[in-house]
């Protein structure tokens, strides 16, 4: 199916800027007849370069629609066909008949204000950073746009489009130039057109013409991936050049190396929407923390990690729900042990979509997971001084700011369930500024356990004082040592972010920093604590 999108997608740009053959045109009225998806897609996207026509006050070009039109028609898509007649009044009330008649939630048309750069044309699960959802239509000026999960595409005056994954954070320079500071994108130019650049803290990419995606994650540097035509790659210093063609990928680090790495189709989402969904609530889905510490109790008899918690005691385990209309399906119920060996993690998690994580390498949080992060070096104290995010959203991927930022003694600890080998993972990472992030290291043990109603579950894992590098003085009864707890939730195919809930934060203002909660994390006054109890208690 997505080899089939991917070639009608290039068919219905063919046909919009009439260089579609008739053979193509053959091809595209068959798809349409063989489902009706693509029927509804071609209106969809005719919809768009009508409007975008129109926008430039051109003249819709020329072109042999008839074979296109006549499977439109036949599948029930008869708006569409007046798309073709011009864009003038007539294209105007045209395009209002194609957005009545496909009663698009997420498609309101690319609508440009005076000074907009970008216009919003889709999203699927989409929030901004304070939780706001994103509304199709919505027009976007130059500046830094931040989102915490779902997919969004955007459309330039031009016609380029932008597929941005969530979590990301883009600044939009101008219709020609954005830089990625996190998370994922995908820019493809319409047909005949190049010269997008897109730059992240380690490189710049040149569009020469082309489809391409930019991935930008906490310690794992920058990846750009070709998909048709090329780019011109250089580093950040710009002393390495590298031009990439079709099918190939390069890794920017950030010690400014470009290395080869392999191509990956599933790296990147390339078209909107790439699955369909089920019905789920969606919107802001974090709730104000209301858990500043969590009690750590010792375990008192031998843990056997297979996702059954009943040798836990509930009596120190913390409990929070999603915002109001969303509590019944999307909470969690935390809680953590430990000995002289292990430090123990459970979870039991309220998600109508569980245990289905297919997220790729790097963004293995958003298909669906629980982060723990801790430090065990009392000597950092509490609150940790560290941060990322000094000075504004916007530099939250700057050098550390103080030494604890980098510290060893603070460790990221990302646990999902991988639904291809329906396996436990761990991924670590060390210090606030995640450094160093390692896969399934040696050191700990997991276990997934899914209800028996199909909307939740539950995660036990067993983490070595030696893997947390505090082996030769682990954290003691009395100590009170930083701590944040995060999960994500995503869509059904476990790929797309969809939302997440920041829990155990310091609720005191931190002076001269106005943080969303989804920064948390890169800021470390704003952990909160784990209280380590003396045994019996």
């Amino acid at each position: 199916m997505d080899e089939d999108i991917i070639l009608f997608d290039d068919l219905v740009r063919c046909v919009a800027d009439a260089s579609a053959s008739e053979e193509e045109l053959r091809t595209l009225a068959n798809m349409m007849r063989r489902d009706s998806r693509f029927a509804k897609r071609y209106a969809r996207q005719m919809h768009v370069h009508a409007l975008l026509t129109c926008q430039r006050g051109q003249e819709w070009p020329e072109a042999k629609p008839s074979l296109a039109e006549e499977a439109a028609s036949d599948v029930g898509t008869q708006p569409a066909v007046g798309l073709w007649r011009g864009v003038a009044a007539a294209a105007a009330a045209v395009i209002v008949g194609v957005t009545m008649w496909l009663a698009w939630p997420l498609g309101r048309g690319a609508r440009f204000e005076k000074d907009s750069v970008v216009t919003v044309v889709s999203s699927l699960h989409g929030q901004w950073a304070d939780g706001r959802g994103v509304v199709a239509g919505t027009a976007l000026k130059a500046g830094v746009w931040v989102w915490q999960g779902g997919l969004v595409e955007l459309v330039t005056r031009d016609g380029t489009v932008l597929l941005v994954e969530a979590p990301a954070n883009l600044e939009i320079i101008n219709a020609l130039y954005a830089r990625l500071h996190a998370g994922k994108l995908v820019v493809r130019m319409p047909k005949g057109q190049s010269g997008f650049v897109v730059e992240t803290p380690e490189v710049k990419v040149f569009d020469l013409g082309t489809e391409f995606g930019v991935s930008v994650s906490p310690g794992a540097g920058s990846h750009v991936q070709v998909f048709n035509g090329k780019v011109r790659t250089e580093t950040a210093n710009a002393t390495l050049r590298k031009e990439l063609h079709a099918g190939e990928t390069v890794r920017a680090d950030e010690a400014g190396g470009l290395v080869v790495a392999a191509y990956d189709e599933k790296m990147f989402i390339r078209r909107f929407p790439p699955v369909p969904n089920p019905e789920r609530p969606s919107g802001f889905l974090y709730s104000r923390s209301e858990v500043e510490a969590v009690r750590v109790a010792v375990a008192e008899q031998p843990v056997k990690v297979d996702g059954d918690l009943s040798e836990w005691d509930r009596r120190v385990a913390f409990k929070s729900a999603c915002a109001a209309q969303y509590a019944g399906d999307y909470w969690i119920e935390g809680l953590m042990m430990y000995d002289a060996t292990n430090l123990y993690l459970a979870a039991h998690v309220g998600d109508p979509d569980p245990m289905r994580n297919t997220a790729p390498e790097g963004f293995e949080f958003a298909g669906g997971s629980v982060i723990v992060r801790v430090s065990t070096d009392p000597a950092l104290g509490w609150p940790l001084k560290g941060t990322l995010v000094e000075g504004g959203t916007e530099n939250y991927r700057k050098n550390p700011l103080t030494p604890d930022a980098a510290s060893e003694g603070i460790t990221s600890l990302v646990m999902w369930h991988d639904a291809g080998s329906g396996r436990a993972k761990l991924k670590i990472e060390r210090g606030i500024d995640q450094h160093g992030p390692t896969i399934d290291p040696p050191g700990w043990r997991g276990a997934f356990r899914k209800d028996a109603d199909g909307c939740g579950y539950t995660l036990e894992y067993a983490i070595s004082w030696k893997l947390l590098k505090c082996a030769e003085r682990p954290p003691q009864a009395g100590d009170e040592l930083a701590a944040l707890w995060m999960v994500h939730w995503s869509d059904a195919e476990g790929r797309i972010a969809r939302g997440q809930l920041v829990e155990v934060t310091n609720h005191q203002p931190h002076q001269g920093q106005e943080l969303p909660p989804y920064c948390y994390f890169q800021n470390g006054p704003s952990w909160g604590k784990a209280i380590y109890l003396p045994k019996g208690e």
